[in-house]
């Protein structure tokens, strides 16, 4: 890919439409200019590694189209497995929690699509976070709710009852993605790519998906899952 003269970077990081859901929306513009000098467009595959679990965290990276999921090794006895933690959707940055703990990413993330990045020395937002007050409170809101998440995903996977890992996954899928005006989640749903998100057979996901329809909980059309009653699938969530 061509390099960007420096005008159109800044161009293009002025009107980025995700930069208020991050927090280098609280950077004045000598740190955005800052950023946008050192900053580099990446755009990976589907399936490609964007981040490995255990390497230093050199790079952060700002998604800004495409979709990722984050994994963590888990062992259970001699076997080793990964646990979904989290997805990541444009707006979303790669890398931050890990920068201020130890400085080594926690999770692999991969892309579920084409994905598009823009690419930031991690030295760099680490110094004007500690020279920008406000936006060391943004990260810090941010960081808390990613380990809250976490807990949240290994506290699910312990649980081992396949519809609480459907219903969990089609609420922060929901929760992540959004909806539709028809309330359909904003993101291909079918019973093959949740089976692979839970890394469990397609036919325990479809069935489970079967029991949610008929109890009027969800619908299907297509790649597509509509919530029809968030809120009752959460209480379902709650008491099992």
């Amino acid at each position: 890919m061509p390099t960007m003269g420096l005008r159109e970077q800044l161009r293009i990081c002025s009107q980025c439409p995700y930069g208020w859901l991050n927090p280098l929306g609280e950077l004045g513009g000598e740190a955005q200019h800052a950023l946008a000098r050192e900053r580099r467009i990446e755009i990976f595959p589907a399936r490609a590694t964007i981040v490995r679990f255990g390497e230093p965290v050199t790079t952060l990276y700002c998604i800004s189209r495409g979709t990722a999921k984050a994994v963590l090794p888990y062992h259970e006895g001699k076997q080793q497995i990964e646990v979904l933690i989290g997805l990541h959707k444009p707006g979303d940055i790669l890398g931050l929690r890990d920068l201020f703990g130890e400085r080594r990413h926690t999770v692999t993330v991969t892309s579920m699509e084409e994905l598009q990045a823009c690419a930031l020395p991690a030295e760099i937002v680490e110094r004007l976070a500690r020279q920008h007050s406000q936006f060391w409170v943004r990260v810090a809101q941010l960081l808390a709710r990613e380990i809250e998440a976490v807990e949240e995903q290994l506290l699910l996977f312990q649980r081992r009852s396949i519809r609480e890992r459907v219903v969990h996954l089609l609420l922060l899928l929901l929760r992540t993605y959004g909806a539709d005006e028809h309330g359909y989640i904003r993101f291909p749903v079918t019973p093959a790519s949740l089976a692979e998100l839970l890394r469990t057979s397609v036919s325990a996901v479809r069935r489970t998906l079967g029991t949610l329809e008929r109890r009027r909980l969800i619908r299907s059309i297509s790649d597509r899952v509509g919530i029809s009653d968030a809120k009752a699938l959460a209480h379902l969530l709650q008491h099992t």
